[in-house]
């Protein structure tokens, strides 16, 4: 999860959802919580843009997230290649112990940060 500030300039990590039967009801509670006007989708796309097996499941979340979030509540969908890869580089760059390095709950975090900022820098 990443939010951004109000004025929609900066993305921070907040934490991770875990991928079970309540992940959307976690989600909705969070947009509640947070006064979240936009939900942002990384989809996973292969390196030269073709659909995966994953895609197709981030697309079916997408429509059951879609029909549980309310009509104010904008829901944006954004290629997330190589998100992970710069996720990771970025934490190596930290020079944290190892051990906090290879978890991946950091990468995934890092990655939704990053993910929401590109989507913050190019919707200005």
């Amino acid at each position: 999860i990443a939010l951004s500030d109000e004025l929609r300039m900066l993305a921070f990590s907040r934490g991770i959802l875990v991928n079970d039967s309540s992940l959307i009801s976690s989600i909705t509670e969070r947009i509640k919580s947070e006064s979240v006007g936009t939900v942002l989708l990384g989809v996973p796309k292969t390196l030269s843009g073709g659909e995966s097996a994953m895609t197709k499941e981030v697309l079916a979340f997408q429509a059951k997230l879609r029909a549980t979030l309310p009509e104010n509540i904008e829901l944006e969908t954004r290629d997330e290649r190589l998100t992970s890869i710069i996720a990771e580089t970025n934490i190596r760059a930290r020079e944290l112990p190892k051990k906090k390095r290879e978890q991946k709950s950091l990468r995934d975090e890092e990655a939704a940060r990053i993910l929401l900022q590109e989507y913050l820098d190019t919707s200005k």
